[in-house]
């Protein structure tokens, strides 16, 4: 392509689906066979994993915490959680994260899982809209919310995990 041409845009519009089969269902995720019109016209298909777990009208699965620990005299630290993943084979350094459960806002849940997953009290500093992660495997949906917490604050002095279900 020279430089004087531009590049053509995809017609998104023209896409749609047109079926989707189950193939595979578990506990939290199932696997579709999705039936598809492309931006060209062309009918193909894709495999796409989906959680069992969404509900009707709502705008996230799910949350993502990006957590700061700011305590008097210290530098501000990123809390982060290691844990086993199965599909990675083995543990991950990732933020905390979990589901939104029924009738709970993206910055409650988050609250609630950040208490869960690494015993710290804080408060949210800023929600991100909803987005994908992942949208080339999944149609799951998360909000990253942005949580201070106060170090100093006895709460947060000895944190201690107070993880629930975890299959």
């Amino acid at each position: 392509m020279s430089n004087s041409e531009e590049p053509k845009a995809i017609n998104c519009t023209a896409s749609h689906i047109v079926k989707e089969e189950l193939i595979a269902a578990g506990k939290w995720v199932k696997l579709e066979k999705t039936t598809y019109v492309d931006p060209a016209g062309n009918t193909r298909t894709w495999e796409t994993a989906k959680r069992t777990t969404r509900r009707a009208n709502t705008e996230a699965d799910g949350v993502g915490i990006i957590a700061l620990l700011k305590r008097t005299l210290h530098k501000d630290c990123v809390v982060m959680v290691k844990q086993f993943r199965p599909p990675m084979g083995c543990c991950t350094l990732e933020f905390p994260a979990g589901l939104i459960d029924e009738g709970e806002s993206a910055e409650v849940a988050a609250l609630r899982e950040l208490k869960e997953e690494t015993g710290y009290k804080g408060e949210v500093a800023g929600v991100t809209p909803v987005t994908c992660l992942d949208p080339g495997l999944s149609n799951c949906t998360t909000q990253i919310i942005m949580v201070n917490i106060n170090g100093d604050d006895m709460e947060n002095i000895n944190p201690t995990q107070q993880l629930g279900e975890q299959n």
